[in-house]
């Protein structure tokens, strides 16, 4: 009898409980129906490590282009549409939108993060971001990240915004190979980013084009941030192996002869530093 009623007791608690959330749920979709949106709140989720995207700056997006949202039915706001609106914007890297019962339209977003900037002498002007994502600068803001100047062709044209990924599974010679050069490149750039010396050392990478008849043949070179000198890495074969011998140069040879002794550096050649004036 004990068990009949435990049983009973159980089957009843569950079916007020299960009422109790369907009267809820439709409670709370009738006060959305009826509420009002009221306001944008933003919540940039990464600011304490990357501060090029304000709540301020998302919501002069939406005013720029008259996405309006407020006064209508917070149940009635298309989320999905918010999410893609928002994400459109180059350095959003993840977004969630959603309503709220006070009648807010609540965004919460990540940033991405750039790792380079390349600023061409052939036109490109472009962040590349820690997943290999390609963005236009922007007017508004820029980002301290080390800059990459000269002769750089990219496999894609000055305007491309997008994955860098998507370009690996083209077959035509050319764009694989300025694919190749770029992706290295990128990979150098967090290499020494992750680096605490080399990171502080160098200020700018500059692409000199090395090659003859139509061939291009990108060779690196370094620009540290104090003093005259330039450090000509050559290409980007091996270069780990070429900053290790840089760092046994500075301590070997410069400790001798004084750090002006030696205006440019070329590591291009194996097994040697060659220095001139």
């Amino acid at each position: 009898m004990k068990r009949i009623f435990s049983i009973t007791l159980g089957v009843l608690s569950w079916a007020v409980i299960v009422g109790y959330l369907i009267a809820a749920s439709r409670y709370c979709h009738a006060q959305q129906e009826q509420t009002l949106c009221r306001g944008l709140r933003v919540k940039v989720l990464d600011s304490a490590e990357r501060g090029f995207i304000t709540p301020a700056m998302v919501k002069n997006w939406f005013a720029a282009e008259q996405k309006e949202f407020l006064r209508e039915p917070v149940g009635k706001v298309n989320t999905l549409e918010v999410e893609a609106f928002v994400r459109r914007r180059g350095f959003v890297k993840t977004v969630r939108a959603y309503t709220s019962m006070d009648g807010m339209l609540n965004i919460e977003l990540t940033q991405r993060k750039p790792v380079l900037r390349v600023n061409s002498v052939n036109g490109y002007d472009f962040y590349v971001t820690d997943d290999n994502y390609i963005l236009p600068t922007q007017r508004y803001y820029s980002v301290y990240v080390p800059v990459v100047t000269g002769m750089i062709v990219p496999p894609f044209g000055p305007d491309f915004v997008g994955s860098l990924d998507d370009w690996s599974k083209k077959g035509e010679k050319k764009v694989s190979e300025n694919y190749l050069f770029l992706a290295n490149l990128i990979n150098f750039v967090k290499f020494v980013e992750s680096d605490g010396f080399w990171s502080a050392f160098w200020v700018q990478i500059n692409v000199r084009d090395g090659g003859s008849e139509g061939r291009y043949n990108p060779q690196i070179e370094l620009v540290p941030r104090a003093g005259d000198q330039i450090v000509c890495l050559g290409s980007l074969d091996d270069y780990r192996s070429k900053l290790d011998k840089l760092t046994s140069f500075y301590r070997n040879g410069l400790a001798y002869e004084g750090w002006e002794a030696c205006r440019y550096i070329n590591l291009a050649y194996r097994g040697q530093v060659v220095c001139s004036d």
